[in-house]
C-alpha cells in the first residue's frame, strides 16, 4: 500500500490532498484516485506495510520542471483507550507503528529526503507537468488496535523553467488512523507495568 500526498504547486492553501491505496496496482482509471477514496480518515490493519509517495502538479504551467524533498515528518498522538471513575486512564502507544524489528516508535518520525527518488514524471493535458517521489522504504503498523491523530509534514523545493531560484513550501494534512475495526481484539495484549507499557 502507498499513501499518496497529493498537491498543486501554485495552490494557495497548504493542505493536501492524500490517497491511501495501490498506486502500483494494473487499473489505469483515474477514477480511483478521486472521491470519495481522497482524504478519508484511514483504515489501518496490523502488520500493514505502505509507503509514501509525494505528487505535485502544474495546473497553471507556470514552469513546473522539478521537485526536492527537504524534509518530512510523520507526527503521531495517540488517543484514550479507556477513562473513567476509578479506571486508570490508559491511552494508545506514541505511534502506530513500528521498526523492522517490532519496536515501538515514538510520536515523531522523520523521514532522510534521499529516500525519495523520482516515481514518474510527464506532462498531463489539464494538470500541466507532473512529477511523483517514491519512498523507498516503509512504515509498519503495529499490532495494537486504537485511534491516533496523524500529521504529515513535508518542505519541498519547487524548480521552475527561467527561475533561478527555487520556492520553498511546506505542505501538510492530518487525518485521523485507527487499527482495527474496534471488535476484533488486538494481535497483541497491551499491559502496564512499573517500566511502561509493553506488548
Amino acid at each position: 500500500m502507498t499513501l499518496t500526498a497529493r498537491f498543486d504547486v501554485n495552490q494557495v492553501d497548504d493542505g493536501i490532498d492524500w490517497l491511501f491505496a495501490d498506486i502500483d496496482s494494473n487499473s489505469t482509471d483515474d477514477r480511483t484516485l478521486t472521491a470519495p477514496y481522497w482524504n478519508r480518515d484511514i483504515q489501518f490493519s496490523a502488520g500493514q506495510e505502505f509507503r509514501i509517495a509525494i505528487s505535485a502538479s502544474d495546473q497553471e504551467k507556470t514552469g513546473f520542471e522539478s521537485l526536492e524533498i527537504i524534509d518530512c515528518c510523520v507526527i503521531t498522538r495517540p488517543q484514550i483507550l479507556c477513562c473513567g471513575k476509578g479506571i486508570l486512564t490508559r491511552y494508545a502507544p506514541p505511534s502506530l507503528f513500528v521498526n523492522c524489528d517490532g519496536k515501538q516508535l515514538g510520536a515523531i518520525y522523520r523521514i532522510e529526503p534521499s529516500a525519495f527518488s523520482v516515481h514518474s514524471t510527464g506532462i498531463d493535458p489539464s494538470q500541466g507537468r507532473k512529477v511523483t517521489l517514491l519512498w523507498n522504504g516503509n512504515l509498519t503498523v503495529g499490532p495494537y488496535n486504537g485511534f491516533w491523530d496523524l500529521a504529515f509534514y513535508v518542505t519541498v523545493s519547487i524548480k521552475r523553467a527561467h527561475e533561478e531560484a527555487r520556492q520553498l513550501r511546506v505542505f501538510y494534512f492530518d487525518p485521523e488512523g485507527e487499527v482495527g475495526n474496534g471488535t476484533d481484539p488486538p494481535n497483541a495484549v497491551m499491559r502496564i507495568s512499573n517500566g511502561g507499557t509493553e506488548a
